[in-house]
């Protein structure tokens, strides 16, 4: 996964402003991270604290295409303005880009639930990893919903 990324952060036009390129960074980085982490260490479980940020990332991952799949074509002005901005927001309102956004996520939120699955998490800190998970979900609809241009500044649409 973290190969991927890196390829996606790597593209010839490298579309986006400094917070979606933050992300990609952030993916690339965490997946990574977690590969080297696992080849590394001695045969065992994981650090708890590394399981649980691999579920938080997992149900951010899980969750996050259906809040943007939302953002996005919860207001047809919306979803109009979207889709006549510049990269990577312009291939955010066809099938193409609908499909790599959800297909790419819940593939890293597989990875990251098996991961922390083979961590060997017990149920309190399955909650700690479910509420990392929901705190990032919340903080990105507070970002998206109030006001729609900041966060598509963010990701360097505008």
């Amino acid at each position: 996964m973290g190969v991927y990324w890196l390829g996606v952060g790597s593209a010839g036009s490298r579309p986006g402003g400094t917070g979606f390129l933050v992300l990609v960074a952030t993916f690339a980085v965490a997946w990574l991270a977690a590969g080297l982490h696992a080849l590394a260490r001695p045969r065992g479980r994981a650090p708890a604290m590394v399981a649980v940020a691999a579920l938080g990332l997992a149900v951010f991952a899980a969750v996050g295409p259906i809040l943007l799949n939302a953002w996005i074509r919860g207001d047809y002005d919306r979803f109009i303005w979207v889709i006549r901005q510049k990269a990577p927001c312009d291939s955010m309102g066809g099938g193409p880009g609908t499909l790599w956004v959800f297909g790419t996520s819940w593939l890293a939120a597989a990875a990251a639930t098996a991961y922390a699955v083979a961590s060997g998490l017990d149920a309190r800190r399955v909650a700690y990893g479910v509420a990392v998970g929901t705190s990032l979900c919340l903080v990105t609809a507070l970002a998206m919903f109030p006001a729609p241009e900041v966060f598509a500044f963010v990701l360097g649409c505008l």
